[in-house]
């Protein structure tokens, strides 16, 4: 079969009746069915957040009061009171986390560019 024929069966094949009907019923229903399956799969995604969350409440809430009671610790005793005051934004284990957190960044952000 040479190229030429190929072409005149699919010329052929184009001039043959086609029936809208049963084409819009197949069509609607392939749409139903992804529909009614991207429901399902939508449900079952909600369903089990849902209890990744009611089983994970009490450990989220536990590690954001231990981590809220840990931030502010001093990491340097300062005997004096002037100077600690002066120095508690930088000498806690948030400021150490944040300095940490952007060093990571700028070098993340240098070898990316």
């Amino acid at each position: 079969m040479t190229i030429d024929s190929k072409l005149a069966a699919l010329f052929d094949q184009a001039r043959q009746t086609f029936d809208r009907d049963v084409f819009l019923a197949g069509i609607m229903r392939r749409i139903d069915r992804e529909r009614r399956r991207s429901i399902l799969v939508w449900s079952c995604m909600g369903l089990v957040l849902v209890a990744a969350c009611a089983l994970l409440a009490v450990p989220v809430t536990t590690a954001a009061s231990m981590a809220s009671e840990l931030l502010p610790v001093s990491l340097v005793d300062i005997e004096t009171e002037w100077l600690r005051l002066l120095l508690a934004p930088i000498n806690s284990v948030a400021a150490a986390i944040a300095v940490g957190v952007i060093a990571i960044r700028k070098f993340f952000g240098r070898i990316s560019s």
